[in-house]
């Protein structure tokens, strides 16, 4: 799903403005990401765009279409994660999904399959029937997003998922995303560092105080801003092909 952002732009007091003039052409099935600071904008565009919130001015188009004309109809092509969403931590990860499933009204066939679907896709078959409060920090973000795919919207919307995991669980989260992008579906991430997307993202967009700094292939911008990415600099006394493994484990090579 094509995702256009048309001078976009909210404010909250009709004084300071948290995101305005902001336009990106988004391509279907890509992988976009947002970057910025902590107050940049990020929030509130990720909002706007998934009709939780309305803009001041401008408008969110998917696939052509003004979400602002039916917010409710937009909403069944989305799937979004925002910032502070519950986790029942006694329910299992297929209880849980059960759970929103019933609230999309889906039915209950269809629903039992969209979970073992979506489990699979998110490694999380073999945790199925474990409390959710028994999982690392890296499965139950997974389900938290395993949650918004159950009614297989064209359109995923993820606010900073990947902040507080560790290696492993940045690392499972990007193959998770990259199988649910391979299904067609529209990814739009974001971030407040830019090296933590710039292996999964296709473009970004870079915010700051609310104003668009610059938008383009991620290449393109870490060589022509002078973005740097990790450098590691090994000594070895033997060991040479053990190093190169580790690296590649890594995502270096």
């Amino acid at each position: 799903m094509r995702v256009e952002l048309d001078n976009l732009g909210k404010t909250y007091d009709g004084d300071q403005w948290a995101i305005r003039h902001l336009a990106l052409d988004i391509p279907s099935g890509s992988i976009f990401g947002l970057i910025g600071p902590n107050g940049a904008g990020k929030s509130t565009t990720l909002r706007m765009m998934a009709t939780v919130m309305t803009p001041t001015e401008g408008r969110v188009r998917l696939g052509g279409e003004d979400v602002g004309a039916d917010p409710l109809a937009a909403r069944r092509k989305i799937g979004f994660l925002g910032d502070g969403n519950p986790l029942y931590k006694d329910l299992t990860p297929a209880e849980y999904l059960r759970l929103f499933g019933q609230c999309f009204k889906l039915p209950a066939q269809e629903l039992e399959q969209a979970i073992d679907d979506t489990l699979a896709t998110f490694d999380l078959t073999h945790k199925r029937d474990a409390p959710c409060g028994q999982l690392s920090k890296g499965m139950r973000q997974r389900v938290l997003i395993a949650r918004c795919l159950l009614h297989r919207p064209r359109l995923l919307i993820l606010d900073e998922p990947a902040d507080g995991l560790d290696p492993r669980g940045r690392n499972d989260l990007r193959r998770s995303l990259t199988r649910i992008r391979e299904q067609g579906v529209t990814i739009v991430i974001s971030s407040h560092i830019l090296r933590e997307l710039d292996e999964l993202c296709d473009q970004v967009a870079i915010v700051q105080q609310g104003k668009l700094v610059v938008a383009g292939a991620v290449d393109q911008i870490i060589d022509t801003h002078e973005v740097s990415r990790f450098v590691y600099e090994l000594r070895l006394l033997d060991g040479y092909e053990a190093a190169l493994e580790l690296l590649a484990r890594r995502r270096v090579l």
